[in-house]
């Protein structure tokens, strides 16, 4: 391997989204839509 390819011990390409596997993804976007649900619940009362 070049001296200018970083990897990891598991043999992941760091430089890409490729260790960003389904799990993460589903898990961010369950996230992020929980983020949004509860500031529009309660939006109202911190931005009055």
């Amino acid at each position: 391997m070049p001296d200018d390819q970083t990897r990891s011990d598991i043999d992941m390409e760091l430089g890409t989204f490729h260790f960003l596997r389904t799990g993460w993804w589903i898990f961010h976007i369950i996230a992020i839509a929980g983020f949004f649900y509860l500031g529009w619940l309660y939006g109202g009362a911190i931005f009055r």
